[in-house]
């Protein structure tokens, strides 16, 4: 008899015309995924994972202590791996990105098909996930939250399908990606658990152990290589991860309403698709109501309980806690939605049909979820979603580096606001790179060495160079515009200018 976990493995024949077209739909997810792997300027995080894989790769600090790193291991050392076998670039920067991305889409059709044993499900799955703008924009990025992802979703996979060590090792992976992997954790187990809830306490226990034993793998050597970190000198990523979260803390009551309002930004933007949206706002709650009246135990009504929880506590968790409001840590939800929008879809189905097979009602919801979300995937990869927005201030970043690049040996590069742009992309030029915090800091240091060697700072465009020139003047010196780069629209993005001495004070 084949275990039921197993079941849809052997199902070959239930896919029908259905696999050639999921072929095609992960090559529109390739293609949509690809432009904003070539034309999105960096991210100040993605520009540190580059510094990071470049101390790696050229020996100069392989522990990475030098500075304080917040982020667990695996993602800079597979960095630095393919900077090495692509070279440096910005591509092979975000190859394992885009990969990662590629890869979670038909993830997503299988957690989805596994659970619910039905291929249309998995179908509409795999539809929204390759169509979704969200991971559209994210996939083709060198922040590790792509990878952290698809590590959970195999993780997922692996559990609905009963195999629990693999499953750990998954889940561990996502922890050694990114803290934040954590949050698969639960979702994991639980499917593992509701997958097995019919076959004893003994395989239960011994399926606990595996995924147990799995998962602290990883974890630990995590930590081990953190341990090392510490004893030559470096800060812990844990504490550091903290620190650079501001400290986790529960928010203030007066927080409440501005939290909420500004998260509901990037959550709309995971689907950008009002219809999207309806169906999510209208189905989740029948399928929760659904699993709750059918009193939850081994079956299709505990996978709904289960997926619709993961959203809810994920959202309360990061409205509820001080996190950051960064648009890629909702990232998470948008293959667990994938899955729930195909699994609202095929009910909507199969109303009013009894049991009888009405073949056309499931394909026709999986061609709605297209016409849905065609458009909002074709502008998340034209880059002209709300979440592209958030690149646009670092446009011509490119071209400045490329100046400093040129410059003579000894140059002095002062740098306030681009300092992690700096360090990777000038990791080779013969430049110096200074951190001024305050004008006056600029000044005395000016004042002191300003003889010696050509001396830049740049401004972007949404700061000011007001308060620094009169600093400047007040010692003698001024900021003479040597290089200027205007961003897509025209309009002006980065100044780069010389100090130079002016009249007396």
């Amino acid at each position: 008899m084949i275990p039921e976990g197993l079941q849809p493995l052997r199902r070959r024949h239930r896919w029908g015309g259905l696999r050639w077209s999921l072929v095609g739909l992960l090559l529109l997810a390739w293609a949509l995924r690809l432009p904003p792997l070539l034309r999105s300027p960096l991210h100040p995080d993605e520009a540190l994972y580059g510094y990071w894989g470049l101390l790696i790769g050229r020996g100069q600090d392989p522990w990475l202590t030098s500075g304080p790193v917040y982020k667990p291991p695996l993602w800079p050392y597979l960095v630095s791996a393919f900077q090495l076998l692509f070279g440096d670039t910005r591509i092979a920067l975000r190859l394992p990105g885009v990969m990662a991305g590629l890869l979670a889409v038909p993830l997503t059709g299988a957690l989805a098909r596994v659970l619910y044993d039905d291929a249309w499900t998995g179908a509409s799955a795999t539809t929204a996930a390759a169509l979704s703008p969200f991971a559209i924009t994210f996939s083709g990025t060198a922040f590790p939250d792509p990878l952290m992802v698809t590590w959970g979703l195999g993780a997922c996979v692996a559990a609905a399908r009963g195999r629990s060590r693999w499953a750990g090792l998954l889940a561990g992976l996502s922890f050694a990606t990114k803290q934040t992997g954590l949050v698969w954790l639960p979702l994991a187990l639980g499917l593992m658990l509701a997958r097995g809830a019919g076959r004893g306490p003994c395989a239960q226990d011994a399926g606990l152990r595996g995924f147990l034993i799995a998962c602290l793998a990883p974890i630990g050597l995590v930590f081990a290589w953190d341990g090392v970190r510490v004893a030559l000198g470096g800060d812990a990523f844990w504490s550091a991860g903290v620190v650079g979260y501001g400290g986790l803390r529960l928010i203030w009551a007066h927080e409440l309403w501005s939290r909420l309002r500004t998260w509901a930004g990037p959550m709309g933007a995971l689907f950008a698709s009002p219809g999207v949206h309806v169906l999510l706002l209208a189905g989740l709650p029948v399928l929760l109501l659904r699993a709750l009246i059918q009193r939850p135990g081994p079956g299709h009504a505990l996978f709904d309980l289960l997926l619709v929880s993961f959203p809810i506590a994920y959202v309360l968790l990061h409205w509820l806690v001080a996190f950051p409001i960064w648009s890629r840590y909702l990232l998470p939800l948008a293959p667990v939605l994938a899955v729930l929008l195909g699994r609202v879809i095929r009910v909507i189905a199969s109303l009013e049909s009894g049991h009888q097979q009405c073949s056309y009602r499931p394909a026709l919801g999986a061609l709605l979820l297209v016409l849905l979300l065609v458009l909002p995937a074709r502008r998340a990869s034209a880059g002209r979603s709300s979440l592209a927005e958030e690149g646009a201030p670092y446009d011509g970043i490119d071209a400045v580096i490329s100046f400093f690049s040129e410059l003579p040996e000894g140059s002095v590069v002062y740098h306030h606001w681009l300092g992690w742009h700096y360090h990777y992309g000038l990791f080779d030029a013969p430049v110096y790179l200074a951190y001024w915090p305050t004008p006056a800091w600029l000044a005395r240091d000016v004042q002191a060495f300003g003889w010696r060697d050509p001396r830049y700072v740049t401004f972007p465009a949404w700061e000011s160079s007001a308060r620094t020139e009169r600093a400047l003047g007040d010692v003698g010196y001024a900021l003479e515009p040597a290089f200027q780069v205007r961003g897509d629209r025209g309009d002006r993005a980065f100044v780069v200018y010389r100090v130079v001495q002016s009249s007396a004070p």
